[in-house]
């Protein structure tokens, strides 16, 4: 695993930006180890690419299928999956 320093933008009406410190592995980027709010983005690493011009940075767009559960009528709930797109950088620390 290789440490980095990372930014995760969520696209679209409810955007929000993540910074902070991680690790990547092969295939995923693993934010906020050791905390409550770890995370981990599994397979984003492949859509990552180096950026050029810039040393040991990558940046990338990343989208994952989720399930989330909604009130459809009261106390009726129903779900449905969505696209979440994240905007991907991370700079790969020596």
């Amino acid at each position: 695993m290789k440490k980095i320093y990372f930014s995760i933008t969520r696209a679209g009406k409810f955007s929000k930006t993540f910074k902070g410190y991680g690790y990547i592995t092969d295939e995923d980027l693993i934010a906020y180890p050791d905390t409550k709010y770890e995370r981990k983005y599994e397979d984003c690493i492949r859509y990552c690419h180096p950026i050029v011009g810039k040393y040991n940075q990558y940046s990338g767009t990343y989208t994952e299928l989720k399930e989330i559960e909604y009130e459809a009528k009261p106390n009726s709930y129903d779900k449905r999956e969505i696209e979440v797109t994240y905007y991907i950088w991370y700079k790969v620390l020596n």
